[in-house]
C-alpha cells in the first residue's frame, strides 16, 4: 500500500506540474483563449487572463517537488538532506493539501472563486483529489512505514 500510495501521488502531482509548465509555455488546453483557461483553471472573479509565466514556473517547480517528496522521504531517492527536513516537509505538504481542499468548500473562498467552469471543477474534482493527496500523504508521515521492528 506504501508503494502504491507514493507512486499515486507521484503520478498525480507530476502530471499536475507537467500541465502547468505547459500553461507557462503558453499552451492553452484545455481551453482555446486564455480567458477561457483562466475561469477553467483559476477561477478567480473577474479574472481575464493567466498569472505571470514566472509565478506559473514557480508553481509547477513546487509541485513538482511535492510529487517527488514522499520517495524522498521514504528513501527511495537518495538525498544528503537531512531527516528532520524531510519529515518536516511531509507534515507541511499534509497540512497544506489537506486546508487547500478543504478552503475550496468553504462559502467565502468559493464566492471569490465563482467563475465558471472553474467552481464546478473545484466542487467535483480539485478540492477532493486535494483533500485525498493531502490525507495520504498524512497517513504515510503518521505510519512512518520507514521504521522497521
Amino acid at each position: 500500500m506504501i508503494i502504491v500510495s507514493a507512486l499515486f501521488i507521484a503520478l498525480v502531482l507530476g502530471l499536475t506540474s507537467a500541465l502547468h509548465f505547459y500553461w507557462a509555455a503558453g499552451g492553452m488546453w484545455p481551453a482555446r483563449d486564455e480567458q477561457s483557461l483562466a475561469r477553467t483553471v483559476i477561477g478567480g472573479n473577474g479574472i481575464a487572463g493567466m498569472p505571470d509565466r514566472r509565478l506559473t514556473i514557480a508553481v509547477a517547480s513546487c509541485i513538482a517537488l511535492a510529487a517527488v517528496w514522499p520517495m524522498l522521504w521514504l528513501g527511495w531517492i537518495v538525498t544528503p538532506a537531512p531527516d528532520w527536513l524531510l519529515t518536516a516537509g511531509m507534515a507541511v505538504l499534509s497540512i497544506v493539501f489537506i486546508a487547500r481542499g478543504i478552503a475550496g468548500f468553504v462559502p467565502a473562498v468559493k464566492k471569490r472563486n465563482s467563475e465558471e467552469p472553474f467552481a464546478t471543477l473545484n466542487a467535483r474534482y480539485f478540492s477532493p483529489l486535494i483533500v485525498l493527496l493531502g490525507l495520504i500523504l498524512t497517513v504515510l508521515l503518521l505510519t512512518d512505514p520507514r521504521v522497521t521492528p
